[in-house]
């Protein structure tokens, strides 16, 4: 019922960000959210969240109380349009409230393309045209496998969806099959 009206409250336009929902105490469960491309309002992409509340920043193994973090758990994002994915992503940065000094970190997600599948521990999404991707990153295109302890994936402009996992070698995917980041080697 929680995630129904969250889902509620957002779409009425009561609430503009994640940010602006989650507060001490509050927990929304198994939430979806669909994000339209303008202006012929066709699916671009779907995020489905399985449980969203205020966290706090770590350190360690300490809580720090003053420095909330939004957390969005068991989280998985399907492209379905990549003619707009940097514009998804784009609605997504803004719906997730982050930057302005505050964080918004998702953790257990899965980025689903066609065929391909992007997993991280958490995504850390900030201000800025990348997403950083920790805890360790597995990367399915192409029926490969690609292994790596982080990576970044660039969510605008010309490289939106590129992977560049950092493991040794460098490598450079691009997820989303876009023309301008073919997968290669650094």
């Amino acid at each position: 019922m929680a995630g129904g009206l969250f889902c509620l409250a957002f779409l009425n336009g009561h609430a503009g960000t994640v940010m602006d929902i989650l507060t001490p105490g509050r927990t929304v469960r198994h939430a979806i959210f669909p994000f339209y491309h303008q202006p012929d309002l066709k699916l671009s992409s779907v995020v489905q969240i399985e449980k969203a509340y205020l966290d706090h920043q770590q350190n360690g193994f300490f809580h720090i109380g003053f420095l909330p973090v939004g957390a969005l758990e068991g989280v998985t994002i399907e492209i379905h349009d990549t003619g707009s994915a940097a514009e998804s992503f784009q609605q997504m940065q803004r719906w997730l409230g982050a930057g302005g000094g505050r964080r918004v970190e998702l953790r257990q997600v899965k980025f689903l393309f066609s065929t391909n599948t992007l997993e991280a521990g958490i995504v850390q999404c900030r201000d800025g045209n990348h997403w950083v991707l920790l805890d360790g990153v597995r990367l399915v295109s192409g029926g490969h496998e690609t292994l790596a302890p982080r990576a970044t994936l660039q969510i605008s402009g010309r490289d939106t969806g590129q992977v560049v996992l950092e493991q040794t070698p460098q490598m450079t995917n691009s997820f989303l099959g876009l023309p301008g980041g073919p997968e290669h080697q650094l």
